[in-house]
């Protein structure tokens, strides 16, 4: 799929999406952001939810997925894992949203006034999604945030990050980490789940990211360049 292809049906899409039930949550106002693609081989791709940050003002000047262009606290954020697994962000990197549309307000507000509206609006997205990422088989995903996750997975009951991480009960966590496999998401890959930037003020998710990105790393050999090796 090329970026004319996508671009067209990211615009068809969120036209249907104006013309639904679900018309009063979609800002069609504002073009979709393109995504963000590195200069080299793709080794990951990392699934934003969506581009609708607080300020209205302020969406308009987002051109790429997750403001991967510029500098900010999500860049760095990101860098700093696929720095964690011997990739380079700038070479190896593949980041695009779930939700391709601006929301009239943030998606955390709108689920509270109706909580399955983004699983219903990600029914809209997701055949798109999956065509979109076929021109890199078998690459894993880097997920940002519950809810993302949770529209991927085939189960019914509401996932938590943390249940990956090692968490047991508070205060108590070790390195027992996980990941989702490819039998258990409608993506058909393996899924890495990672807090948005946001989570990292929790304690525990400070505590256990080194070790995750290790674990991450071990999972998935391919990502390593040949002139660097696993410690």
């Amino acid at each position: 799929m090329n970026d004319s292809d996508l671009a067209s049906e990211i615009e068809q899409i969120t036209d249907d999406l104006i013309k639904s039930q679900y018309k009063s949550f979609i800002d069609g106002s504002i073009n979709a952001p393109v995504p963000f693609r590195g200069k080299g081989e793709i080794k990951l791709i990392i699934l934003g939810q969506d581009p609708t940050v607080k300020n209205p003002e302020y969406r308009k000047k987002i051109k790429v997925t997750l403001i991967l262009n510029q500098p900010g606290g999500l860049r760095t954020y990101l860098g700093n894992i696929c720095n964690g697994l011997g990739i380079s962000l700038e070479k190896n990197v593949y980041a695009t949203n779930l939700f391709k549309n601006f929301f009239t307000k943030p998606p955390d507000q709108i689920r509270k006034e109706n909580f399955d509206f983004m699983h219903l609006v990600a029914a809209y997205w997701i055949p798109l999604l999956i065509r979109e990422i076929s021109v890199f088989p078998n690459i894993p995903v880097l997920t940002l945030g519950e809810p993302v996750l949770n529209c991927l997975m085939k189960t019914s009951d509401w996932v938590l990050i943390r249940n990956y991480w090692g968490y047991k009960v508070p205060a108590l966590y070790d390195e027992n980490f996980n990941f989702i496999s490819s039998e258990e998401n409608i993506l058909n890959r393996n899924i890495f789940p990672f807090p948005h930037i946001h989570g990292l003020k929790h304690k525990f998710y400070m505590s256990q990211i080194e070790g995750y990105v290790k674990f991450m790393r071990k999972m998935t050999l391919h990502f390593v360049a040949p002139e660097r090796s696993i410690e």
